[in-house]
C-alpha cells in the first residue's frame, strides 16, 4: 500500500515535545504560518521567531527536510489541504454507505479518546478555576470555531454572571475588547484556517492582562504564550470536513466542572433561570 507522506504539521508535531527552546519557538512560528508558508523564506521565519539562521537549518533538518526549498514545495502542495473543496476531490463516490458511516464513527471515537488521553488534568483544573472566579468571561471563536464558542458561552452563562461571546450582537468588537480588564478570562476557540482577525483580538486581550484559555486543534497553539492554558483536541475528519466532536466534549466537561466548583452559586442561578422559564412559558416539556 502506498504510504501517505506526512504533512509539515505532522512532521513538526512528531518531534515538538523534544525540541530545544529555540527550535520550539521556530516551530510555533512555522505552525502559525502554515496557510501561506510558501511565501516566506527561512530567514524571514527565523527573524520572526527571533532565532538564528543556524537554528532554522537544524530545525528543518530535524523534521526531515534537507533544505527550506523542500519545505516550500511541500507547503505549495498542501495549500488546499484544509479546504473542504480539496478534500471532496478525494472522496470515493463508490464507497458503500455502511463503510462510510463506520469510518465516520471510528474517526470521531478516536478523536475523543486520544484528545482526553493526551490532556493534562492540571490544565483542565487551571482553566476551570479561572473561568469560575474571573470577574468577566468572554468567549470568541471565528469560522469553524464559532459554533463551539457559542456553545461554551451558552453553557457558562447558565452557571455564572458576566459571560458573553464576542463580538456581541451589535458587532461592536472594539467596545467589547475595551471592556476587558485584568483578571478577566478570554476563552479562545482556535482551529486551522484561522481568521486573520483572531491574532489581533488575542493581542488586545493580552495587552489588558486578561487570562487566556485556548481550545485548539493540534499545532494551533501558536497564539499562546507561557502562562496561557491550552487544551488541544484532535479534529481529523473521516472525509470532507473536520470533526469538532472532541472540542464540544471539552466544552461540556469544562462547564460541568465549573458548575461543581461554583456549587450553590451555580445551583441558585439555575433555579432562577428555571423559574423564569416557567413564568415566561417559553419551553415545552
Amino acid at each position: 500500500m502506498h504510504e501517505v507522506e506526512p504533512t509539515i504539521q505532522d512532521s513538526i508535531m512528531a518531534v515538538y515535545d523534544q525540541l530545544p527552546p529555540g527550535e520550539r519557538k521556530l516551530a510555533d512560528t512555522t505552525l502559525s504560518r502554515l496557510n501561506d508558508l510558501a511565501s516566506y523564506s527561512a530567514t524571514e521565519l527565523a527573524v520572526s521567531a527571533k532565532v538564528s539562521k543556524a537554528t532554522a537549518v537544524r530545525f528543518f533538518r530535524r523534521i526531515g527536510y534537507q533544505s527550506f526549498g523542500q519545505v516550500r514545495r511541500q507547503a505549495r502542495a498542501e495549500a488546499y489541504l484544509a479546504s473542504p473543496l480539496y478534500a471532496l476531490a478525494g472522496v470515493n463516490p463508490k464507497e458503500r454507505a455502511t463503510d462510510a458511516l463506520s469510518n465516520h464513527v471510528a474517526t470521531d471515537i478516536r478523536n475523543l479518546t486520544e484528545t482526553f488521553q493526551h490532556q493534562k488534568a492540571k490544565h483542565f483544573d487551571q482553566a476551570v478555576s479561572l473561568i469560575a472566579t474571573a470577574p468577566q468571561v468572554r468567549v470568541i471563536g471565528m469560522r469553524n470555531g464559532h459554533f463551539v464558542a457559542q456553545h461554551a458561552a451558552y453553557l457558562l452563562a447558565q452557571l455564572r454572571n458576566n459571560v458573553a461571546s464576542l463580538p456581541g450582537s451589535s458587532m461592536t468588537l472594539a467596545e467589547d475588547l475595551a471592556s476587558l480588564n485584568k483578571g478577566d478570562v478570554l476563552l479562545v476557540v482556535d482551529f486551522r484556517r484561522r481568521a486573520t482577525l483572531l491574532p489581533t483580538v488575542v493581542n488586545a486581550a493580552r495587552g489588558a492582562n486578561v487570562n487566556l484559555v485556548f481550545i485548539s486543534g493540534p499545532g494551533m497553539s501558536a497564539l499562546s504564550r507561557p502562562g496561557d492554558i491550552v487544551l488541544q483536541c484532535l479534529t481529523e475528519g473521516a472525509s470532507v470536513f473536520d470533526s469538532y466532536v472532541a472540542a464540544v466534549s471539552i466544552v461540556n466537561y469544562l462547564a460541568t466542572s465549573v458548575a461543581k466548583q461554583l456549587g450553590k452559586h451555580s445551583r441558585k442561578r439555575l433555579e432562577v433561570i428555571e423559574a423564569l422559564h416557567e413564568s415566561l412559558e417559553d419551553l415545552r416539556p
